[in-house]
């Protein structure tokens, strides 16, 4: 009777201890407001690097490569894969830094990023309206490391919003990460 509770209190030992030192035993689930945070970080880091980054002086170059396009290059502290995809997985996983470098043309010319001169349309005007500062987020679907949030972001003072489908994945030693952004 005595080995019986003896093995029982120590499979119930083992499971508490195995439990508590899971893989992600600190990770938490990501609340409607850090969904919010990591969207508008990532907002202001698409746009930054859509410009190329920030420039020093005398550092923007234009170029003109295959059927005329013209390209400009990344500023140096992008001019890399390796430094472009270490800045945007601070916000995103590695297979949305992979898709945003293909959507948007990014190329190697002369050992250095470059990417498509883009011109601004009316999408990209509404965009800059966007008041990300008060978006709230409302969780969709939750799994163990995917979670999806619908986001809605105010429009100026049209008192209109626009909606995102934003899901996160929770990323081994760096956290909650984006790796759909309204795709």
């Amino acid at each position: 009777m005595v080995n019986k509770s003896v093995r029982v209190a120590s499979i119930l030992f083992l499971l508490i201890i195995l439990s508590a030192c899971g893989k992600d035993s600190n990770r938490t689930a990501l609340a409607p407001k850090s969904a919010v945070e990591l969207a508008t970080a990532w907002v202001e880091a698409e746009n930054i690097i859509g410009a190329g980054g920030l420039y020093r002086e005398n550092e923007y170059t234009a170029f003109t490569h295959e059927n005329n396009t013209e390209y400009h290059y990344l500023a140096g502290y992008l001019d890399s894969k390796k430094k472009l995809k270490v800045e945007m997985q601070k916000v995103v996983t590695k297979k949305k830094a992979k898709r945003f470098i293909r959507d948007h043309g990014i190329i190697k010319h002369k050992g250095k990023l470059a990417q498509p001169e883009m011109e601004v349309d009316a999408v990209e005007d509404e965009d800059s309206l966007l008041q990300w500062d008060i978006a709230t987020a409302r969780e969709l679907k939750s799994k163990s490391r995917k979670m999806t949030f619908e986001l809605t972001v105010p429009i100026g003072d049209t008192r209109t919003a626009k909606k995102f489908l934003v899901t996160y994945v929770y990323v081994k030693k760096a956290g909650w990460r984006i790796d759909k952004f309204n795709e």
